[in-house]
Protein backbone atom coordinates (compact mmCIF):
# COMPACT_ATOMS: atom_id res chain seq x y z
CA UNK A 1 0.00 0.00 0.00
CA UNK A 2 1.25 3.30 -0.86
CA UNK A 3 1.93 6.46 1.67
CA UNK A 4 3.34 9.40 1.28
CA UNK A 5 6.59 10.34 3.02
CA UNK A 6 5.91 13.31 4.88
CA UNK A 7 8.96 15.79 6.04
CA UNK A 8 10.30 16.39 9.91
CA UNK A 9 8.82 19.43 11.25
CA UNK A 10 10.75 19.67 14.23
CA UNK A 11 8.22 18.52 16.37
CA UNK A 12 9.59 15.80 18.82
CA UNK A 13 7.03 13.11 20.80
CA UNK A 14 8.29 11.31 24.33
CA UNK A 15 7.16 7.79 24.44
CA UNK A 16 6.28 6.84 28.31
CA UNK A 17 8.23 4.29 30.85
CA UNK A 18 5.32 2.25 30.03
CA UNK A 19 4.04 2.49 26.70
CA UNK A 20 5.14 -0.35 24.83
CA UNK A 21 4.38 -1.51 21.64
CA UNK A 22 4.58 -4.03 18.55
CA UNK A 23 4.52 -4.76 15.24
CA UNK A 24 3.94 -7.44 13.48
CA UNK A 25 5.92 -8.04 9.43
CA UNK A 26 6.06 -10.45 7.01
CA UNK A 27 9.53 -11.50 5.14
CA UNK A 28 8.96 -8.55 3.06
CA UNK A 29 9.18 -5.72 5.83
CA UNK A 30 5.17 -5.39 5.61
CA UNK A 31 3.22 -4.47 8.61
CA UNK A 32 0.45 -7.84 9.39
CA UNK A 33 -0.13 -6.96 12.75
CA UNK A 34 0.08 -3.59 15.13
CA UNK A 35 -1.44 -2.16 18.47
CA UNK A 36 -3.02 1.23 19.21
CA UNK A 37 0.14 2.42 20.70
CA UNK A 38 1.92 2.16 17.70
CA UNK A 39 -1.11 3.93 16.02
CA UNK A 40 -0.86 6.70 18.21
CA UNK A 41 2.50 7.49 18.11
CA UNK A 42 2.88 7.61 14.51
CA UNK A 43 -0.43 9.38 14.01
CA UNK A 44 -1.04 6.31 11.72
CA UNK A 45 -4.67 4.74 11.20
CA UNK A 46 -4.31 1.09 11.32
CA UNK A 47 -5.79 0.52 8.28
CA UNK A 48 -3.06 2.95 7.06
CA UNK A 49 -0.32 0.74 8.50
CA UNK A 50 -1.62 -2.46 8.09
CA UNK A 51 -0.40 -3.89 4.50
CA UNK A 52 2.69 -0.76 4.64
CA UNK A 53 6.45 -1.44 4.63
CA UNK A 54 7.37 -0.53 8.10
CA UNK A 55 10.08 1.74 6.66
CA UNK A 56 7.07 4.32 6.22
CA UNK A 57 7.87 5.49 9.66
CA UNK A 58 11.81 5.80 8.94
CA UNK A 59 13.43 9.15 10.08
CA UNK A 60 15.92 10.92 7.39
CA UNK A 61 18.50 10.84 10.40
CA UNK A 62 18.77 7.40 10.63
CA UNK A 63 21.52 6.00 8.76
CA UNK A 64 21.15 3.07 6.42
CA UNK A 65 24.05 1.37 7.96
CA UNK A 66 22.04 0.87 11.25
CA UNK A 67 19.77 -0.79 8.83
CA UNK A 68 22.49 -2.42 7.41
CA UNK A 69 23.80 -4.29 10.56
CA UNK A 70 19.70 -5.00 11.61
CA UNK A 71 19.40 -7.39 8.84
CA UNK A 72 23.25 -8.62 8.58
CA UNK A 73 22.28 -9.99 12.32
CA UNK A 74 18.32 -10.74 11.48
CA UNK A 75 19.10 -13.15 8.21
CA UNK A 76 21.30 -14.87 10.35
CA UNK A 77 18.61 -16.14 12.44
CA UNK A 78 19.20 -13.92 15.34
CA UNK A 79 17.71 -10.84 17.43
CA UNK A 80 18.75 -7.17 17.19
CA UNK A 81 18.13 -4.51 19.59
CA UNK A 82 18.99 -0.72 18.73
CA UNK A 83 18.35 2.73 19.16
CA UNK A 84 16.08 4.37 16.39
CA UNK A 85 14.86 7.29 15.15
CA UNK A 86 11.21 7.22 13.75
CA UNK A 87 9.36 9.74 11.85
CA UNK A 88 5.55 10.50 12.77
CA UNK A 89 2.59 10.90 9.52
CA UNK A 90 2.58 14.54 10.80
CA UNK A 91 6.20 14.94 10.58
CA UNK A 92 7.09 14.85 14.24
CA UNK A 93 10.20 12.59 15.51
CA UNK A 94 9.52 10.20 18.31
CA UNK A 95 12.75 7.81 19.93
CA UNK A 96 12.57 4.25 21.00
CA UNK A 97 14.55 1.55 21.77
CA UNK A 98 13.56 -1.52 19.33
CA UNK A 99 14.14 -5.14 19.50
CA UNK A 100 13.62 -7.24 16.67
CA UNK A 101 12.99 -10.92 16.43
CA UNK A 102 12.71 -13.71 13.65
CA UNK A 103 10.01 -15.77 13.92
CA UNK A 104 8.47 -17.71 11.72
CA UNK A 105 8.25 -16.29 8.14
CA UNK A 106 8.53 -12.90 9.27
CA UNK A 107 9.37 -10.42 12.53
CA UNK A 108 8.72 -9.07 15.60
CA UNK A 109 9.78 -5.75 16.56
CA UNK A 110 8.62 -4.50 20.08
CA UNK A 111 9.64 -1.06 20.97
CA UNK A 112 9.82 1.14 24.32
CA UNK A 113 11.26 4.30 25.51
CA UNK A 114 14.34 4.93 25.42
CA UNK A 115 15.83 5.50 29.37
CA UNK A 116 19.61 4.34 29.64
CA UNK A 117 20.47 7.86 28.82
CA UNK A 118 24.37 7.43 28.42
CA UNK A 119 23.85 4.71 25.90
CA UNK A 120 20.97 6.21 23.64
CA UNK A 121 23.24 9.21 23.59
CA UNK A 122 26.11 7.31 22.58
CA UNK A 123 23.88 5.54 19.80
CA UNK A 124 22.61 8.65 18.53
CA UNK A 125 25.81 10.35 18.46
CA UNK A 126 27.62 7.45 16.09
CA UNK A 127 24.58 8.15 14.22
CA UNK A 128 25.27 12.01 13.31
CA UNK A 129 28.98 10.74 12.94
CA UNK A 130 28.17 8.28 10.30
CA UNK A 131 25.30 10.07 8.02
CA UNK A 132 28.03 12.42 6.30
CA UNK A 133 29.88 9.51 5.42
CA UNK A 134 26.32 8.09 3.60
CA UNK A 135 25.38 11.39 2.25
CA UNK A 136 29.34 11.60 0.81
CA UNK A 137 29.40 7.77 -1.27
CA UNK A 138 25.34 8.66 -2.43
CA UNK A 139 26.58 12.02 -4.07
CA UNK A 140 29.94 9.77 -5.72
CA UNK A 141 27.31 8.07 -7.37
CA UNK A 142 27.28 4.92 -4.92
CA UNK A 143 24.05 3.30 -4.81
CA UNK A 144 21.68 3.07 -1.33
CA UNK A 145 23.34 -0.32 -0.74
CA UNK A 146 26.81 0.79 -1.28
CA UNK A 147 26.43 3.53 0.98
CA UNK A 148 24.48 1.36 3.62
CA UNK A 149 27.83 -1.17 3.83
CA UNK A 150 29.58 1.77 3.97
CA UNK A 151 27.31 3.34 7.00
CA UNK A 152 27.86 -0.11 8.45
CA UNK A 153 31.47 0.16 8.08
CA UNK A 154 31.68 3.45 9.63
CA UNK A 155 29.37 2.56 12.46
CA UNK A 156 31.50 -0.59 13.75
CA UNK A 157 34.32 1.54 13.60
CA UNK A 158 32.99 4.54 15.71
CA UNK A 159 31.74 1.21 18.44
CA UNK A 160 35.53 0.29 18.36
CA UNK A 161 36.48 4.02 19.78
CA UNK A 162 33.59 4.05 21.88
CA UNK A 163 34.97 0.42 23.80
CA UNK A 164 33.09 -1.78 21.98
CA UNK A 165 34.48 -4.94 20.48
CA UNK A 166 31.09 -5.16 18.28
CA UNK A 167 27.97 -4.37 17.44
CA UNK A 168 26.39 -7.31 19.07
CA UNK A 169 28.58 -6.39 22.49
CA UNK A 170 27.16 -2.88 22.20
CA UNK A 171 23.59 -4.26 21.54
CA UNK A 172 23.87 -7.07 24.57
CA UNK A 173 24.60 -4.48 27.17
CA UNK A 174 22.06 -1.72 25.98
CA UNK A 175 18.89 -4.08 26.25
CA UNK A 176 19.17 -5.50 29.83
CA UNK A 177 20.33 -1.78 30.56
CA UNK A 178 17.09 -0.45 29.22
CA UNK A 179 14.85 -3.00 30.14
CA UNK A 180 16.05 -2.62 34.31
CA UNK A 181 15.58 1.07 33.85
CA UNK A 182 12.13 0.90 31.88
CA UNK A 183 10.82 -1.20 34.82
CA UNK A 184 12.24 1.03 37.47
CA UNK A 185 10.71 4.39 36.09
CA UNK A 186 7.30 2.42 35.39
CA UNK A 187 3.98 2.38 37.03
CA UNK A 188 2.80 -0.96 38.46
CA UNK A 189 0.12 -2.35 35.85
CA UNK A 190 -3.07 -0.92 37.15
CA UNK A 191 -5.09 -4.17 35.90
CA UNK A 192 -3.24 -7.29 37.43
CA UNK A 193 -6.47 -8.55 39.24
CA UNK A 194 -8.79 -7.95 36.73
CA UNK A 195 -11.48 -10.80 36.24
CA UNK A 196 -12.13 -13.06 33.16
CA UNK A 197 -10.37 -13.94 30.86
CA UNK A 198 -8.27 -10.69 29.95
CA UNK A 199 -6.92 -10.77 34.09
CA UNK A 200 -6.28 -14.56 33.79
CA UNK A 201 -4.01 -13.20 30.44
CA UNK A 202 -2.04 -10.59 32.25
CA UNK A 203 -1.62 -12.53 35.61
CA UNK A 204 -0.19 -15.22 33.27
CA UNK A 205 2.45 -12.32 31.46
CA UNK A 206 3.24 -11.12 34.68
CA UNK A 207 4.04 -14.56 36.45
CA UNK A 208 6.68 -14.69 33.51
CA UNK A 209 7.82 -11.05 33.97
CA UNK A 210 8.45 -11.90 37.23
CA UNK A 211 10.45 -15.16 36.80
CA UNK A 212 12.67 -13.29 34.37
CA UNK A 213 13.78 -10.42 36.85
CA UNK A 214 14.58 -12.57 39.31
CA UNK A 215 16.93 -14.86 36.62
CA UNK A 216 18.16 -11.44 35.51
CA UNK A 217 19.34 -10.23 38.70
CA UNK A 218 20.93 -13.49 39.11
CA UNK A 219 23.08 -12.98 35.87
CA UNK A 220 23.79 -9.75 36.42
CA UNK A 221 26.04 -10.88 39.69
CA UNK A 222 27.29 -13.52 37.47
CA UNK A 223 28.29 -10.59 34.95
CA UNK A 224 29.68 -8.99 37.73
CA UNK A 225 31.73 -11.73 39.15
CA UNK A 226 33.12 -12.90 35.27
CA UNK A 227 34.27 -9.07 35.08
CA UNK A 228 36.29 -9.36 37.88
CA UNK A 229 37.63 -12.37 36.60
CA UNK A 230 38.66 -10.62 33.51
CA UNK A 231 40.41 -7.77 35.18
CA UNK A 232 42.34 -10.41 37.63
CA UNK A 233 43.74 -12.30 34.17
CA UNK A 234 44.46 -9.32 32.77
CA UNK A 235 46.87 -8.41 36.45
CA UNK A 236 47.89 -11.89 36.21
CA UNK A 237 48.93 -11.60 32.68
CA UNK A 238 50.93 -8.27 33.20
CA UNK A 239 52.54 -10.25 36.50
CA UNK A 240 53.58 -12.77 34.05
CA UNK A 241 54.87 -11.01 31.01
CA UNK A 242 56.75 -8.91 33.82
CA UNK A 243 58.23 -12.30 35.46
CA UNK A 244 58.62 -13.11 31.73
CA UNK A 245 61.53 -10.11 31.17
CA UNK A 246 63.10 -10.70 34.83
CA UNK A 247 64.23 -13.95 34.14
CA UNK A 248 65.41 -13.28 30.74
CA UNK A 249 67.96 -11.15 32.57
CA UNK A 250 68.76 -13.51 34.87
CA UNK A 251 69.11 -15.78 32.14
CA UNK A 252 71.43 -13.09 30.20
CA UNK A 253 73.74 -12.96 33.86
CA UNK A 254 73.90 -16.67 33.98
CA UNK A 255 75.61 -17.01 30.65
CA UNK A 256 78.50 -15.10 31.55
CA UNK A 257 79.22 -17.37 34.35
CA UNK A 258 78.46 -20.58 32.21
CA UNK A 259 82.36 -21.61 32.28
CA UNK A 260 82.07 -21.73 36.02
CA UNK A 261 78.68 -22.70 36.60
CA UNK A 262 76.98 -23.94 33.60
CA UNK A 263 74.07 -25.71 35.61
CA UNK A 264 73.37 -22.00 36.51
CA UNK A 265 72.11 -21.21 33.22
CA UNK A 266 70.87 -24.66 32.32
CA UNK A 267 68.08 -23.63 35.42
CA UNK A 268 67.48 -20.58 34.39
CA UNK A 269 66.78 -21.41 30.98
CA UNK A 270 64.20 -23.90 32.24
CA UNK A 271 62.86 -21.19 33.98
CA UNK A 272 62.61 -18.95 30.71
CA UNK A 273 60.25 -21.63 29.26
CA UNK A 274 58.02 -22.21 32.40
CA UNK A 275 57.79 -18.23 32.31
CA UNK A 276 57.02 -18.06 28.30
CA UNK A 277 54.33 -21.27 28.83
CA UNK A 278 53.18 -19.10 31.84
CA UNK A 279 52.46 -15.86 29.81
CA UNK A 280 51.12 -18.17 27.21
CA UNK A 281 48.66 -19.74 29.14
CA UNK A 282 47.39 -16.30 30.42
CA UNK A 283 46.94 -15.07 27.54
CA UNK A 284 44.71 -17.60 26.49
CA UNK A 285 43.14 -17.48 29.92
CA UNK A 286 42.16 -13.71 28.81
CA UNK A 287 40.53 -15.04 25.45
CA UNK A 288 38.74 -17.68 27.10
CA UNK A 289 37.39 -15.10 29.38
CA UNK A 290 36.44 -12.62 26.59
CA UNK A 291 34.00 -15.57 24.99
CA UNK A 292 32.58 -16.36 28.63
CA UNK A 293 32.16 -12.70 28.90
CA UNK A 294 29.97 -12.64 25.94
CA UNK A 295 27.95 -15.67 26.42
CA UNK A 296 26.84 -14.41 30.06
CA UNK A 297 25.76 -11.01 28.29
CA UNK A 298 23.85 -12.77 25.76
CA UNK A 299 22.42 -14.91 28.91
CA UNK A 300 21.44 -10.91 29.92
CA UNK A 301 19.95 -10.08 26.78
CA UNK A 302 18.27 -13.13 26.17
CA UNK A 303 16.37 -12.71 29.59
CA UNK A 304 15.54 -8.80 29.01
CA UNK A 305 14.64 -10.07 25.49
CA UNK A 306 12.02 -12.50 27.40
CA UNK A 307 10.80 -9.68 29.41
CA UNK A 308 10.64 -7.29 26.68
CA UNK A 309 7.90 -9.56 24.83
CA UNK A 310 6.33 -10.43 28.34
CA UNK A 311 5.89 -7.10 29.52
CA UNK A 312 4.27 -6.00 26.15
CA UNK A 313 1.49 -8.71 26.64
CA UNK A 314 1.06 -7.12 30.10
CA UNK A 315 0.90 -3.92 28.63
CA UNK A 316 -1.41 -4.73 26.13
CA UNK A 317 -3.72 -6.52 28.42
CA UNK A 318 -3.89 -3.20 29.84
CA UNK A 319 -4.83 -1.43 27.45
CA UNK A 320 -8.13 -4.43 26.82
CA UNK A 321 -9.31 -3.71 30.22
CA UNK A 322 -8.99 0.42 30.12
CA UNK A 323 -10.47 0.15 26.54
CA UNK A 324 -7.87 1.25 24.47
CA UNK A 325 -8.50 -1.70 22.52
CA UNK A 326 -10.56 -4.56 22.26
CA UNK A 327 -10.16 -8.28 23.85
CA UNK A 328 -10.37 -9.64 20.01
CA UNK A 329 -7.06 -8.01 19.70
CA UNK A 330 -5.57 -10.03 22.32
CA UNK A 331 -5.09 -12.44 19.81
CA UNK A 332 -2.19 -10.44 18.38
CA UNK A 333 -0.43 -12.07 21.93
CA UNK A 334 -0.14 -15.21 19.88
CA UNK A 335 3.44 -14.72 17.97
CA UNK A 336 4.39 -12.90 21.64
CA UNK A 337 3.81 -16.42 22.99
CA UNK A 338 5.91 -17.86 20.12
CA UNK A 339 8.35 -15.27 20.49
CA UNK A 340 8.76 -15.55 24.30
CA UNK A 341 8.93 -19.46 23.86
CA UNK A 342 11.88 -19.42 22.00
CA UNK A 343 13.34 -16.83 23.93
CA UNK A 344 13.43 -19.42 26.56
CA UNK A 345 14.60 -22.29 24.22
CA UNK A 346 17.78 -19.85 23.33
CA UNK A 347 18.36 -19.05 27.13
CA UNK A 348 18.96 -22.91 28.02
CA UNK A 349 21.45 -22.94 25.07
CA UNK A 350 23.09 -20.08 26.15
CA UNK A 351 23.40 -20.96 30.01
CA UNK A 352 24.56 -24.46 29.16
CA UNK A 353 27.27 -22.86 27.22
CA UNK A 354 28.18 -20.87 29.43
CA UNK A 355 28.53 -23.35 32.17
CA UNK A 356 30.84 -25.68 30.40
CA UNK A 357 33.04 -22.32 29.44
CA UNK A 358 33.19 -21.02 33.33
CA UNK A 359 34.29 -24.63 34.27
CA UNK A 360 36.98 -24.89 31.20
CA UNK A 361 38.15 -21.53 32.60
CA UNK A 362 38.33 -23.06 36.03
CA UNK A 363 40.16 -25.94 34.57
CA UNK A 364 42.90 -23.79 33.00
CA UNK A 365 43.21 -21.44 35.99
CA UNK A 366 44.59 -24.62 37.63
CA UNK A 367 47.15 -25.73 34.82
CA UNK A 368 48.53 -22.16 35.21
CA UNK A 369 48.75 -22.16 38.67
CA UNK A 370 50.10 -26.02 38.49
CA UNK A 371 52.73 -23.81 36.02
CA UNK A 372 53.60 -20.76 38.50
CA UNK A 373 54.38 -23.89 41.61
CA UNK A 374 56.83 -25.28 39.02
CA UNK A 375 58.72 -22.12 38.73
CA UNK A 376 58.67 -21.78 41.87
CA UNK A 377 60.65 -25.08 42.42
CA UNK A 378 62.89 -23.76 39.67
CA UNK A 379 63.80 -20.62 41.18
CA UNK A 380 64.36 -22.17 44.61
CA UNK A 381 66.72 -24.19 42.91
CA UNK A 382 68.25 -21.67 41.13
CA UNK A 383 68.48 -19.65 44.14
CA UNK A 384 70.34 -21.71 46.28
CA UNK A 385 72.77 -22.64 43.34
CA UNK A 386 73.55 -18.80 42.91
CA UNK A 387 76.11 -19.09 46.55
CA UNK A 388 77.10 -22.68 45.66
CA UNK A 389 79.09 -21.51 43.33
CA UNK A 390 80.09 -18.44 43.86
CA UNK A 391 78.29 -15.67 41.84
CA UNK A 392 76.42 -13.91 44.39
CA UNK A 393 77.59 -10.59 43.17
CA UNK A 394 76.70 -11.12 39.51
CA UNK A 395 73.62 -12.63 40.07
CA UNK A 396 72.50 -11.52 43.37
CA UNK A 397 70.43 -8.55 41.81
CA UNK A 398 68.08 -10.65 40.14
CA UNK A 399 66.76 -12.69 42.94
CA UNK A 400 64.65 -10.31 44.65
CA UNK A 401 62.71 -8.84 41.96
CA UNK A 402 62.00 -12.28 40.83
CA UNK A 403 61.11 -13.02 44.09
CA UNK A 404 58.67 -10.32 44.13
CA UNK A 405 56.93 -11.16 40.85
CA UNK A 406 56.62 -14.34 42.01
CA UNK A 407 55.02 -13.28 45.32
CA UNK A 408 52.58 -11.38 43.48
CA UNK A 409 51.61 -13.60 40.50
CA UNK A 410 51.05 -16.23 43.14
CA UNK A 411 48.73 -13.84 45.04
CA UNK A 412 46.64 -13.10 41.58
CA UNK A 413 46.30 -16.88 40.75
CA UNK A 414 44.44 -17.33 44.21
CA UNK A 415 42.33 -14.54 43.56
CA UNK A 416 41.89 -16.04 39.91
CA UNK A 417 41.12 -19.75 41.39
CA UNK A 418 38.33 -18.05 43.84
CA UNK A 419 36.91 -16.21 41.58
CA UNK A 420 36.42 -18.69 39.00
CA UNK A 421 35.38 -20.82 41.28
CA UNK A 422 32.15 -18.84 42.16
CA UNK A 423 31.48 -18.29 38.88
CA UNK A 424 31.34 -22.07 38.63
CA UNK A 425 29.41 -21.87 41.45
CA UNK A 426 27.13 -19.44 40.16
CA UNK A 427 26.80 -20.65 36.35
CA UNK A 428 23.93 -22.70 36.80
CA UNK A 429 21.70 -22.35 33.36
CA UNK A 430 18.56 -20.16 34.64
CA UNK A 431 15.63 -22.74 34.96
CA UNK A 432 13.69 -21.87 32.21
CA UNK A 433 11.32 -24.69 32.89
CA UNK A 434 10.16 -22.82 36.00
CA UNK A 435 8.60 -20.22 33.24
CA UNK A 436 7.29 -22.51 31.02
CA UNK A 437 3.96 -23.10 33.10
CA UNK A 438 2.71 -19.64 33.07
CA UNK A 439 4.18 -19.14 29.22
CA UNK A 440 1.78 -22.22 28.30
CA UNK A 441 -0.92 -21.11 30.68
CA UNK A 442 -0.54 -18.00 28.67
CA UNK A 443 -0.59 -19.41 25.39
CA UNK A 444 -3.69 -21.67 26.09
CA UNK A 445 -5.94 -18.67 27.04
CA UNK A 446 -4.50 -16.67 24.24
CA UNK A 447 -5.37 -19.37 21.92
CA UNK A 448 -8.88 -19.23 22.85
CA UNK A 449 -9.20 -15.70 21.34
CA UNK A 450 -7.29 -16.39 18.17
CA UNK A 451 -7.91 -15.22 15.18
CA UNK A 452 -5.03 -15.59 12.31
CA UNK A 453 -2.47 -13.02 12.60
CA UNK A 454 0.10 -14.99 10.50
CA UNK A 455 1.30 -13.14 7.24
CA UNK A 456 1.22 -15.23 3.80
CA UNK A 457 4.61 -16.39 2.66
CA UNK A 458 6.39 -14.37 0.64
CA UNK A 459 6.81 -14.67 -3.05
CA UNK A 460 10.38 -14.85 -4.24
CA UNK A 461 13.38 -13.48 -2.88
CA UNK A 462 13.23 -9.88 -1.73
CA UNK A 463 15.23 -7.47 0.02
CA UNK A 464 13.13 -6.76 3.13
CA UNK A 465 12.65 -3.27 4.64
CA UNK A 466 13.58 -1.36 7.77
CA UNK A 467 11.13 -3.92 10.05
CA UNK A 468 13.07 -1.81 13.59
CA UNK A 469 12.04 1.19 12.90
Amino acid sequence: MPVDRVAATGAVRTVAPDELFFSVTDRKGVITAANSVFERLSRFARTDLIGAPHNVIRHPEMPGGAFRLMWDTLLAGRPFAAYVRNLAKDGASYDVFATVTPLGDGFLSVRSAPMAAPLRDAAFGLYAGTLPRERACRAEGGSAARAAAAGAEDLAARLGTAGYASYEEFMFTALPAEVVSRVAASAPSAGREAPGAVGEVLAAAFDVSAGLADALGRLDALKELVDDLQIASEGARITADDLGAATSAAGRASSHVAGTAPVLARTSAAMDRLAAELAGSLAGLAEALATVRLTVMEQRFRIALARQHSDVVVAFADEVISGGTTADDLAHVVPLCRALQEDLDALTASGERSARQLAAVRDEVEATRGRLEQFRTFLSTWRLQVPRYGVTQQLGPHVGPIDDLLARGHGRIAALRRLAEQCVAQAAPVDAAALVGPLWRLTDLVATLRTDTDGAEPAGSVEPSEAAS
